[in-house]
């Protein structure tokens, strides 16, 4: 067999879904998703904290959830590109596979990820997200609004392909388009 055959889409699909199991550990009060222990909210409560830090930092505030994003998105791309390290993924057209499936299967309850166009050589892609949960419950809005989410992308992507990615969102649903669309470039 292949190493392509070994890895297919369906293969990498049932990995990323083992990596993902959610653990409720009732008898402590945790919850653990990827192996990480993590605190579940409900989405309002984002509107919330995002509504509480545009009123304490302003504007700034869309460059804090950025940041934040990225981090977060550094974090689980680091955690992924160890998995496709250790299964010896190293071909672009398996690691590009690789990164598209992970992605898209790995669900944190950001929405639903669609990765199109992915191209690690030129380190560009295109994102979209249905369901975003950014853009949810905020009104409308004459601009895009899911930074979060914008820069959860940057870094996962930055890790992954190992080059300084920005990502940026040009179309939104809290501004009525159909879903969240997001260009990924290198940074300049």
């Amino acid at each position: 067999m292949s190493a392509l055959g070994r890895y297919s889409s369906n293969a990498l699909r049932r990995l990323i879904s083992s990596l993902n199991a959610i653990r409720f550990r009732d008898e402590i009060g945790e919850v653990e998703y990827f192996g990480q222990k993590v605190v579940l909210l409900r989405r309002d409560a984002f509107v919330l904290i995002r509504k509480e830090l545009s009123r304490v930092a302003g504007t700034a505030s869309g460059v804090i959830l950025e940041l934040a994003g990225r981090r977060v998105g550094s974090e689980e791309g680091l955690a992924l590109g160890q998995k496709a390290e250790t299964l010896g993924l190293k071909n672009p057209a398996m690691l590009s596979e690789f990164i598209r499936t992970a992605v898209e299967e790995s669900n944190m309850g950001y929405g639903k990820m669609h990765v199109q166009d992915l191209d690690l050589e030129k380190g560009s892609g295109l994102v979209l997200v249905q369901n975003c949960f950014e853009a949810q419950d905020t009104g409308a809005s004459l601009k895009p609004i899911c930074k979060f989410t914008t820069g959860f992308l940057a870094g996962i992507f930055s890790e992954l392909i190992g080059k300084n990615i920005r990502a940026e969102e040009s179309e939104c649903r809290a501004r009525g388009d159909s879903d969240c669309k997001f260009h990924l470039a290198l940074a300049k």
